[in-house]
């Protein structure tokens, strides 16, 4: 079973905004994520997160971001977490489903490290334009405990020099 996009989205989004806080490489933060979804999902390879950060980096570094890089990741993450996103048009993510968790694996691998940076290129873009909103201050994703427990408890496990090898 596999895991949700906007879940993958989110890891990859942590994973950056990690690397971008702390003093580790980043593959540190890949294995922490990508060993982490695997506990409840079919395993994603680490070079997979590593690809997509990088790209998000590069990007970051494109539009100048700077002390901004965190904030973009970390409004981008609260957008996937609480806006889903479907051809075009936007409504609320349902997190509390009536049968099941909003975290149960899926039948059909979403996770796609190319759709993910551009969703983020284009939330962004959007951003600036003021059409979507950024989290509220200072939302964290480990205070989402009741509605994302597997996520949240993910996000607040810490990382270690010897998680990259």
């Amino acid at each position: 079973m596999y895991c949700p996009g906007w879940i993958f989205d989110v890891a990859v989004s942590r994973c950056m905004i990690e690397f971008l806080s702390a003093d580790l490489n980043l593959e540190a933060f890949a294995s922490k994520y990508a060993d982490g979804l695997a506990e409840k999902y079919e395993p994603i390879n680490e070079d997979v997160f590593i690809g997509a950060a990088t790209e998000l980096l590069e990007f970051l570094s494109e539009i100048e971001a700077g002390d901004q890089a965190v904030n973009l990741l970390t409004d981008y993450s609260y957008s996937r977490i609480y806006v889903e996103y479907n051809s075009g048009s936007s409504k609320p993510r349902k997190l509390k489903p009536m049968f099941g968790s909003v975290e149960d694996p899926l039948k059909k691998a979403e996770a796609d490290p190319t759709a993910m940076v551009k969703s983020f290129r284009a939330y962004v873009f959007a951003l600036r334009s003021g059409t979507v909103q950024k989290a509220p201050a200072g939302w964290k994703i480990e205070d989402e405990n009741e509605n994302l427990p597997f996520l949240s408890e993910l996000a607040g496990r810490s990382t270690s020099i010897l998680d990259a090898f």
